[in-house]
């Protein structure tokens, strides 16, 4: 699940980014908020979990290993 994420991130961000790892600072990818959040609905879409409102801001992220936390949370929750 977490390289699918970082994926799903990596095609999302406007400039071709060489490498993004959990480690990566979010707001030092080329992410806008409106492909942040179309980053988002993807990664609910296939971890069949849902953010909260205030999780669409990505202001309230630091890192990719952030979200990749959050999804795992998320669905270990679920159970």
């Amino acid at each position: 699940m977490n390289d699918l994420i970082i994926r799903i991130l990596r095609e999302s961000c406007a400039l071709p980014e060489e490498e993004v790892f959990e480690s990566s600072v979010l707001s030092e990818l080329s992410l806008d908020s409106l492909s942040f959040i179309d980053a988002l609905v993807k990664i609910e879409e296939i971890s069949g979990i849902e953010f909260d409102m205030e999780e669409l801001d990505m202001a309230r992220w630091e890192r990719v290993e952030d979200i990749i936390r959050s999804v795992e949370e998320k669905k270990n929750a679920e159970k």
